[in-house]
């Protein structure tokens, strides 16, 4: 179960800061009061950085997205990591979105396709924009056992998957090329 920041606040930091101005109203040491300001400082601070990271999130696309738009071919992004893993995961998978809401996901080696992976899309809508939903044929990849999250960097729109191996796989629309 996750608990909120506001069933922490409640629970916890209205609590003491009640406790320490009650010990402070009772003895009046000053340490009670310094520990009222420690604990607000902190408070903000950690507010502070949730809102950082909560920017972080604000990228997720807030434009209507349709169905339409998912249509086309998917190589892995290149973008946000640098290195072997991610020129290897660029060699190895991608997939395409066809217009008949089907879904070709392929395990490649460079350009050789090695095995397909089919099924069908489907999108829900929420808030404004029409998100993914994956129908895999009965065996698929580690890759597509969740639906993507869809976020936007300079107006690139990018497809992300939870895998169990990778973490986070990054897919943007485009065309596989040789790796120079």
């Amino acid at each position: 179960m996750e608990v909120s920041a506001n069933w922490v606040f409640i629970l916890i930091i209205i609590p003491i800061s009640g406790i320490l101005v009650g010990a402070w109203d009772l003895t009046k040491k000053k340490i009670y009061i310094w520990l009222l300001v420690m604990l607000w400082g902190v408070v903000g601070i950690l507010f502070l950085f949730s809102r950082r990271s909560s920017s972080q999130e604000e990228k997720l696309v807030n434009f209507p997205i349709e169905k339409k738009h998912y249509y086309g071919s998917y190589v892995i992004a290149r973008e946000f990591f640098s290195g072997d893993q991610v020129d290897w995961q660029y060699d190895h998978f991608r997939f395409e979105i066809k217009d008949n809401d089907s879904i070709y996901f392929h395990q490649t080696n460079g350009a050789t396709v090695n095995k397909t992976y089919r099924g069908k899309i489907s999108t829900i809508k929420l808030d404004t924009n029409e998100n993914l939903v994956l129908q895999m044929d009965t065996q698929t990849h580690h890759i597509l056992k969740t639906n993507p999250r869809l976020y936007l960097k300079d107006n690139e729109l990018f497809l992300v998957f939870k895998s169990k191996k990778y973490h986070n796989v990054y897919f943007k629309k485009g065309e596989w090329k040789e790796i120079e």
